[in-house]
């Protein structure tokens, strides 16, 4: 019998979101908790590989979570690389709708590992161009749906298709305490769920292999680790 390794896709709340692999651990857009919100916890420290999209304060905080552990840290890089056991394409797309002129870019990265591919979109501002969205396309992707910093939530739901993604993951929206303006969920869910079905967990986590990806296009909704429920 020939095991399959699944991969454990963990969010830590805002734009965080951790991939496990083989006991390797992928961190991208980590945050201090304490800036976000009131009770914002911030991320597990010493993940393995360190990504980030772009420089502002509630997805940079690689001081805190770097850790003995950390081999690499990237940021804003695109192009192809590797880390570790995970394969990656940074892409470049507006932090706003008036090609950057505002909030400047985000590098948005697909992320391939075990056959299985992620995009987390960062702040894109605006729904991907043609070329870059033949670039981004997975399996997984991490949309930004609370709108007013980066695309609109109808865009964030109408992006998941343009992607061709198996599941999409809602990040960047408001929550209890957060001191950001974003919208909450409840916009993005209204467009989603007319074309996609909607998964409610009770955790911030899921793990997936290649095998285990559902066969109707699907919005998975984590549970922010401060959250849940004990």
């Amino acid at each position: 019998m020939v095991w399959k390794l699944a991969v454990i896709v963990r969010w830590w709340g805002h734009a965080c979101i951790e991939l496990v692999y083989d006991d390797t651990r992928l961190m991208i857009d980590p945050h201090d908790g304490a800036s976000i919100g009131v009770g914002v916890k911030p991320p597990k420290p010493n993940p393995h590989y360190i990504l980030v999209t772009h420089r502002h304060f509630d997805h940079n905080a690689v001081d805190v979570v770097k850790g003995d552990s950390t081999r690499e840290v990237v940021v804003e890089r695109t192009g192809e690389f590797s880390l570790g056991p995970f394969r990656v394409k940074g892409v470049k797309l507006p932090h706003d709708e008036f090609g950057g002129r505002y909030r400047g870019f985000v590098v948005a990265y697909r992320i391939e590992v075990d056959g299985i591919t992620f995009t987390h979109l960062g702040d894109a501002g605006i729904v991907p161009g043609e070329e870059e969205a033949k670039q981004l396309r997975a399996d997984i992707v991490f949309v930004p749906a609370g709108g007013v910093y980066t695309m609109h939530p109808r865009e964030a739901a109408e992006v998941l298709d343009m992607l061709e993604a198996k599941v999409g993951v809602p990040i960047h929206y408001w929550l209890r305490g957060y001191f950001l303006p974003l919208d909450p969920l409840d916009e993005f869910l209204s467009v989603v769920r007319k074309r996609r079905r909607v998964v409610r967990l009770e955790n911030n986590e899921f793990s997936v292999s290649r095998d285990e990806l559902p066969s109707e296009p699907s919005v998975y909704v984590l549970e922010a680790p401060w959250l849940i429920r004990g």
